[in-house]
């Protein structure tokens, strides 16, 4: 994948329906997609050929979001935001109570876009648990994990544009 005529990201997954992808030890085979302006869902299962063990994983692309920017498209990114907790629920309605299904969120540098998501979903999650939404003392927890999480203002403010459409669309406000 490229990004201002620069590679960002190998390809660790098979670009086509129906297409697989050998890296290593391992297969991956993509079963299908559903794309949206935004965003790319896709099916995917992980298999260990030396052990055949095997795992069905979901994959969801944001692809509308510049590398050191923010989407100009609130609406699409709650949209992309309902995906990933629509997948997240389903992936966890077929895993154990002693295997939970992890999310695993990351771009290129895995703090930026990364750390804007994990935010969001936090302060969605907080909102739609009637939860405090406390922005600062949650990135502030966040950077003690990861630092540089959310890495420009301008990140900053666009996850507060998220949570203020995000209440629009809702009607509290």
């Amino acid at each position: 994948m490229k990004e201002e005529g620069r590679d960002k990201c190998f390809p660790y997954w098979p670009q086509e329906d129906g297409k697989q992808l050998q890296i290593g030890e391992f297969q991956i085979t993509r079963h299908f997609s559903l794309s949206s302006p935004t965003y790319v869902t896709c099916s995917l299962s992980l298999r260990h050929i030396v052990s055949q063990r095997h795992r069905e994983v979901w994959h969801v692309q944001y692809t509308d979001w510049p590398d050191h920017s923010c989407p100009a498209d609130t609406q699409g990114f709650i949209a992309f935001m309902g995906e990933v907790d629509a997948v997240r629920r389903h992936a966890a309605a077929g895993s154990y109570e002693d295997h939970p299904t992890p999310t695993v969120v990351h771009c290129s540098a895995g703090v930026g876009r990364s750390g804007a998501v994990i935010l969001t979903d936090i302060m969605l999650h907080c909102l739609d648990h009637n939860q405090p939404v406390d922005l600062p003392n949650a990135l502030t927890h966040l950077r003690l994990q990861r630092m540089l999480t959310v890495q420009t203002v301008a990140q900053y403010q666009f996850v507060y544009s998220v949570l203020i459409q995000y209440l629009k669309n809702s009607r509290l406000i």
